[in-house]
């Protein structure tokens, strides 16, 4: 990458012994800046210093497949921001999935021949550095690429510039991940559209967990062995057709929000409920049901999420999923006042 490539309000930086020792003024604009400003920040000072081909901060985003979203970075003299991509057959899955850096100095295009990425920029080595949050789970890569072989010296100094920085990084990728899911429920539902506030939740949901299909429901006041679905999405479509179905909570795993907060099946779907017919065509094999009560813990509804793998959620998205499951509450009641 070329010199003027970064942002062009880059701080200086020193270096003593090829790690980067910030300035006094350096560390007053990194403490000044949060979000996607610290994070474009952190990056333009490594590049200024390191000097690198390929350069980003990205967030773990769990879809279909392994995923990755880059919040800051450069590639020839081209911002990264928001480009998003498959993580499969690539040095970035590697790391995610081992939670331990990666290191290539050479050659990193053979070792992995399928990664578009490196084939087409031609780099030759890869440094790939996990984010973890502060229960030790993988939320973001910090990865840079170089079209030369790298040295184990140079690498080790600049593992050690990151290892400074990495709590920092992880606290703000975590905060971004936070203000999408508030900034949306504040927000509300866009009255332009066709999609209500049950929509917007479940949208949130499936877009937090990154999971195959999530619908919300509400318990019926006149039959309570019964639900009715609000809003279902399923693979990225509404199934609008399923929207005031009323089901029953016998035979579905649903029946035991009755007696439990949330019920989970990380596998074996289907054999566990063989009756559901859905269950045996639909993508699923994993289901995670979590009730949603009234002041008084009476349950009134709930939302389910379903997905093609075990669904973890990490404490993070445990917090935002209580948030989620309040506005979900707080919505049902004020339906059931307007009606």
């Amino acid at each position: 990458m070329e010199n003027g490539s970064a942002s062009s309000n880059s701080p200086a930086a020193q270096t003593e012994g090829g790690r980067l020792r910030p300035t006094s003024s350096d560390l007053e604009l990194l403490s000044a800046s949060t979000g996607r400003e610290f994070l474009q920040t952190f990056v333009d000072l490594l590049q200024e210093v390191i000097q690198t081909d390929f350069i980003a901060i990205s967030e773990l985003r769990v879809t279909d497949e392994e995923r990755i979203q880059v919040k800051a970075g450069w590639m020839d003299g081209e911002s990264l921001e928001s480009f998003e991509y498959d993580a499969c057959f690539t040095p970035c899955l590697e790391a995610i999935k081992s939670a331990e850096i990666v290191l290539i100095h050479e050659d990193v295009q053979s070792a992995f021949p399928k990664d578009e990425l490196l084939q087409h920029k031609k780099l030759e080595s890869f440094l790939g550095y996990p984010v973890l949050n502060s229960q030790g789970e993988v939320i973001g890569l910090i990865q840079l690429g170089w079209r030369q072989q790298t040295s184990v010296g140079e690498c080790h100094q600049i593992l050690d510039t990151i290892r400074d920085f990495s709590l920092r990084v992880a606290t703000e990728l975590e905060n971004l991940r936070t203000m999408r899911i508030l900034e949306a429920l504040a927000r509300g539902p866009d009255l332009g559209s066709s999609k209500g506030v049950f929509h917007l939740i479940a949208e949130q949901i499936q877009q937090l967990l990154g999971v195959k299909a999530v619908f919300v429901a509400e318990c019926s006041q006149q039959d309570r062995s019964t639900f009715s679905i609000l809003a279902y999405c399923e693979g990225g479509r509404w199934l609008h057709e399923m929207e005031g179905t009323a089901l029953s909570y016998e035979g579905r795993p649903c029946e035991m929000l009755e007696s439990q907060e949330e019920f989970r099946i990380q596998s074996g779907l289907a054999g566990a409920y063989p009756e559901q017919e859905r269950y045996l065509t639909a993508p699923f094999d994993s289901y995670l049901g979590v009730r949603v009560s009234d002041a008084a813990g009476n349950t009134i509804g709930h939302f389910v999420v379903f997905h093609d793998v075990p669904i973890t959620t990490h404490k993070l998205e445990t917090k935002l999923l209580a948030i989620l499951r309040d506005r979900l509450g707080f919505e049902i009641l004020r339906r059931r006042l307007e009606n």
